[in-house]
Parts: C-alpha cells; structure tokens; sequence
C-alpha cells in the first residue's frame, strides 16, 4: 500500500492508491512489505545521543508549504497598525502551523521506547515531503536534523533514517556567560569579531570578549575609531569638535534637529561639543543652550562611558546619569558628508535632542533637563536585544527608572552603574538558551538549544526577535520586544509564543515601509522581509538567517558574517548553481553585456533601508523630474527586484535600476 497525501490549508483529501498485487495473495497484510524491505522508518535521538520515545514523526507534503505561500505575511494588509491577520497568523509557521492544522490526517508515527517510528505504508515514490518531528514532552523542540529539505518518497521508503532533534533547556536554567561557554567550545571564539560582540564598548578600550581586529584604524569606512576621532584635544573650556542642532522641525522623528559641524545659516538652538579630557583623557561632551543662554544646565558636561556600533554605519555614545544610561544626542555617520544636500546623510545626525529639552515650542524658554525622562533610557528602550541574559531592575533611589543588566563575566564589559564586569553583548545564550543546565550536566547536547536541529520558523525567531520592528509588551511598551515581566524570550521559542507574549504590536507599521507598503525603509527588519520570500515557505527547501549568515563569524564576508562572498556571487551560486549569469541577465533585462562584476545583489537586493548615512550620501541618482534617490546601506531582505516603475517623485524607494542599472542605462528604461 502507498499513501498520497494532499492539503489545502487545512483541507485536507486523502487518496489511497492499493496495487492490484496487494490482493493476489489469499490471506495476505497490505501493510506487510516484501521481503527484505521495511516501511519507512526513523530513528529519533537528541543532541546528546539519548533516544526520544514518545514523539510523533510526520510527513508534511510540500504541496501544502507551497500552498501557504500564497497567504501574505503583512503587517500592514489590514490596517497601520503593524499587527498580522488571522490568516496569516495561521500559515506564518511553515511546518508547525501546518502539523497542528492536520495533525489527524498527515502520514505519522510516534516513536517507541527505542526512539523508532515506523509508517504504516510506504509513501508514494515520486511524491516529496517535509519530515519533522514532534516531542511529546518539554525537554525537546520541535523539527529535526531532516526537517528542512523535501524528500521524495522513494528516498524514505525501505530505509531507516536517523533524526537528530535539540533538547532545550528548563524554565529552571540561568544564564552563565560566553566565557563560560568558551572554556569547552574555544573554536567558536571567532564569535569575538563579530559586530554582535562590538556592539557596546568601552571607548576605544575592548573587553575580553571583544576582538575588533576587522574594523580597525585601517579598515576605511569599517574603522571603529572613526567617530571617537572626532572627540579631539579639549578640556571643559575649549577644544574638540562642535555640532550645531538647528531648524526644529516637530513632524520628524527622532531627528527633529538638523546638524552640522560648521555655523549653519538657520536658528541654532543648541551645540554639543565633544572632546577627549586632556587632563582624565576621557571622553566627553558639553551641551550648550545657544536659544536660552540663562539656562541653568546649559554647559553640562556628560562622559562617554560606551560606545555603541561604529565600524558599519553609524556609531552613538552613551553616558551614565544616576542608575541609568542615555544616548547622547549625537549619531555619527560612518559614510555620512557635510556636503550632501539631505539631513540625514551628514557626518552627525541628531539622535533626539528632543529627549534631552523641554520647552521646545516657545524656543527661547528651552532648556535642558538634568537627564532624560526614564522611557528614553538605553535600559529600557535598547539594552533588550544587546545584553546576554537581560535583566531589568527598578532603581531603589531614583524613582520610576530602571537600570538594565546582562550576566556577570569576568571577561565582559565594565557595566557603568554597578560596576561589575558583564556581557554587554550578544552572547552565546542568546541563541543557544541559558547554560547553567547544560554546564551542570557536563555539556554534550543537554539542556541546550541546536538551532540547525530545530524548525525552520523556530530558528528564524531567534534571529528576528531583534531584526523586526514590534513594540514589546512590557512596562514601556516599546521597540524592546519584552514581556509583561520584562524579559526577552529564550531561544527555541515559537514565532506564535513570541507574537503572544512578547509584543503589544506584531511588527513594523506602515511608516516603516516604502510607499508600496513592501520594502522596508527602516532598519533591523531583515526578517520582516525574509518571512514574506519563497525562501521561507516553499516546496525544496526551508531556509534561515543562518543559510547565508555565520552566526559565529566572522565568515568570508566578515563584517556582515557571510557564509560567501557576494562580490562574485559565489554566496548566491552556492544554492543557484545552475543559474548562467549572462543568460539570466538576457532574459531579464534585454541584454547580457553587463560587466563582469556585476552582483546578484544589486538587482535582488538593492539597499532600500538605512541605518546610517546611506551608501550615496553626495552622489544621488537624478532621475526623471530631477527627483533624487539616494541609497541606503542595509539591503532589502525580500530577495525580488523592484522595477523603475515602483518609485515616483513621492516614493523615492532604492530599486535595481537607482542602484545600479541606471547609471548605464537610458532614463525612459522600465526596469
């Protein structure tokens, strides 16, 4: 007996094909194979070795992933609000979503007490299918070693397969620190390069988890330094560099100030000037109210205790005030130009002066606060997605603010307010869940997340609960995606968990997308886009941030953590292999006489979104009507080629042809 399976989201019809031969025997088992051949079977252990009885082993046919494709995953489809549909809700989870749905009627098994489970027939030959597992109880995750690649029928039948799936840690377990994790696992220490681990620093001063030898004085734009060299000679008097803030504007965002370096021709409201302490040789910077020179805080000095980014795209200092830690109002701009004619392509960008004044409408009564109120905090409204092991704390001398922790390691960061040294950083419990129970026993795959061993949806969250854009469900209800506790969720979770209990908004709103409400226009919304691709949900094979990226870097692209380069598509042909470059190009554009160099990024991932200056900050393409468009320098995540037609004077969104086609090709081309 062979089984077909076919869904329709949840619909399901089962036709089963009975050879003619399975009745020639008088008295003979449909369900006995021949001789010498066995059903499909699967042996199912954990990442420690241990058989897994109790779990249920499905095969999901791949018409039903191609299926739920066709279901937009939209945060903007039904309002502005940035919350998904129902419908969406429900085919958002490839494999899972899918399992649950059809639970009943998909070909299944659960495993005995030697972890085996065996189908009842065979499966049709030529028919293909996602395998994946799911535990019966809480100490496993869901997925499976085999779980992202479709598999013909002929290729399970008559064979036994070994599944591999993750164990997971307790609600129990704590967090221990990546020097910890080290200790056994020293070969993943190039994890130390990675801007996850340079994220916050102590000026010019890296920790012993930190190893910023790619983004180095002579690494050009990728320096690390280049924002702290603005901070030249000075002292409380004079010296270093001044940025003037200019030209309120209320309808921005964060940036409501213009800036520049030199006196600019607008009303200046304020002046920061930073400059390294020649007597301490710390970092520092003055505020100056220029608007209301009687303001009694005008002249406030505030030190530089962490820097935050540099070496891609942009760098922000931050300072201690009492229990907490704030932006100073400064963000520099690793490509940015005083030259470029849009404000938020200079080498500084205001990063909310707002947050630092009060009294802003009727200007000349402006003055600054002592510190910002506590909603504006790097505790609250950032810390969540840096610090391995987060944890927020109400201050017991500074009412309604709070100070943000990771876990103690005696390699980390020197935290600011409590002294104590801590992983500032992303960590290796960020994705792997905390270590205390893994440590206790003895490590070898137990109590640990393998996020290779589980769905495809489950590892992605990882990566996307800090690559999106919601507002979280804690006390703030900010970008932090917190939970009424104010905790970050443990890797392993779901993405249905995740959107329940970690968000009060699922994702990003309209005003973070390009006019077709499709391309991202803000930043960190890589799996925004990924979600919405055929990469996420298909019929062949199911990927995650981890197919193109090195989680430990520093990978062959080493600043962004590639897995390949990108400059001769050898990243792109590692799954495209049988893609001809020039024919692609012939049947795409017209012709193949591109150069040589030319990318599959720059059509398929053209830089739609900023996070700092932009790649073009003085060399916009002008295009028709001499409407400029400038490009940004984080490329879109949605993996399709947006055409000219897209964009218009209102929506000035980065497409192939802004990018990189136009340069070359006539002005009245549509592609």
């Amino acid at each position: 007996m062979f089984i077909r399976t076919r869904n329709k989201l949840g619909s399901m019809m089962a036709l089963v094909l009975v050879s003619a031969l399975a009745f020639a025997g008088c008295g003979s088992n449909s369900s006995d194979a021949p001789a010498g051949q066995i059903k499909p079977t699967f042996v199912v252990k954990d990442t420690s070795a241990a058989v897994v009885a109790g779990a249920t082993v499905y095969a999901i046919p791949v018409a039903d992933v191609e299926a739920l494709a066709a279901v937009a995953l939209d945060s903007t489809a039904t309002a502005t609000t940035g919350n998904y549909s129902a419908e969406a809700l429900a085919a958002d989870e490839p494999l899972e979503d899918l399992i649950a749905a059809n639970s009943g009627t998909y070909v299944s098994a659960v495993t005995d007490t030697a972890g085996k489970a065996v189908f009842a027939d065979n499966l049709v030959a030529s028919d293909r299918f996602f395998i994946a597992v799911k535990p019966g109880t809480a100490d496993h995750l869901p997925g499976g070693s085999i779980c992202r690649e479709a598999k013909a029928g002929s290729t399970l039948n008559n064979v036994s397969t070994d599944i591999v799936v993750s164990t997971t840690p307790s609600s129990s377990a704590t967090f221990v620190g990546t020097s910890q994790c080290l200790g056994c696992h020293s070969g993943y220490a190039t994890m130390k390069k990675t801007m996850h681990k340079l994220g916050f620093m102590a000026p010019n001063a890296p920790s012993g988890l930190q190893d910023r030898s790619e983004f180095d004085a002579n690494d050009g734009i990728y320096n690390m330094s280049a924002g702290l060299e603005k901070y030249t000679a000075g002292d409380a008097a004079s010296g270093g560099t001044t940025i003037y803030f200019y030209d309120y504007d209320s309808t921005r965002k964060f940036d409501k100030f213009k800036t520049l370096e030199s006196a600019p021709t607008g009303t200046v409201y304020a002046t920061v000037r930073v400059y390294q302490d020649t007597t301490d040789n710390k970092y520092k910077a003055q505020f100056t109210n220029v608007i209301n020179p009687s303001d009694p805080n005008s002249g406030m000095i505030h030190e530089a205790v962490l820097t935050y980014g540099g070496g891609v795209y942009k760098q922000r200092n931050i300072t201690k005030i009492d229990d907490s830690l704030f932006m100073i109002p400064l963000q520099f701009n690793q490509q940015g130009s005083d030259a470029s004619a849009d404000r938020t392509r200079k080498v500084w960008r205001d990063y909310h002066m707002d947050w630092w004044v009060s009294s802003i409408v009727s200007n000349v009564s402006m003055t600054f606060k002592a510190k910002p109120a506590a909603s504006a905090s790097v505790d609250v409204q950032c810390a969540a997605c840096h610090f391995n092991g987060y944890k927020l704390t109400a201050s017991p001398t500074f009412a309604g603010y709070y100070t943000a922790e990771g876990v103690a390691d005696a390699n980390g960061e020197l935290h600011p307010v409590t002294g104590v040294n801590q992983e500032l950083n992303i960590g290796c419990e960020t994705c792997h869940g905390p270590g205390s129970e893994h440590v206790a026993a003895g490590g070898n795959g137990k109590f640990i997340v393998t996020p290779a061993n589980i769905t495809p949806e489950r590892s992605n969250m990882i990566c996307g609960q800090c690559h999106s854009r919601p507002q979280g469900n804690g006390t703030f209800k900010n970008d932090s995606p917190l939970s009424s506790s104010n905790k970050m969720m443990i890797a392993g979770t779901s993405r249905a968990d995740f959107l329940a209990n970690q968000t009060s908004r699922h994702d990003a709103a309209v005003g973070d997308f390009w006019g077709d409400k499709l391309h991202s226009k803000s930043h960190h919304q890589q799996y925004t886009d990924f979600i919405k691709t055929a990469k996420y949900r298909n019929g062949t094979s199911l990927k995650t941030c981890a197919s193109c990226h090195t989680p430990h870097g520093p990978g062959t692209g080493v600043r962004h953590q590639l897995k390949g380069t990108t400059s001769d598509n050898s990243l792109c042909a590692s799954c495209h292999s049988t893609v001809v470059l020039a024919s692609h190009m012939e049947a795409k554009t017209g012709t193949a006489s591109m150069p040589a160099s030319t990318q599959c990024i720059q059509c398929h991932m053209p830089k739609t979104s900023s996070s700092g200056a932009g790649s073009n900050a003085t060399s916009p393409f002008v295009g028709d009507s001499a409407t400029k468009y400038f490009t940004g320098d984080i490329n879109s995540h949605l993996l399709d080629v947006p055409l000219k037609t897209s964009i218009s004077s209102t929506n000035t969104m980065p497409v192939a042809y802004t990018d990189s086609c136009g340069f070359c090709h006539s002005q009245k081309s549509t592609l």
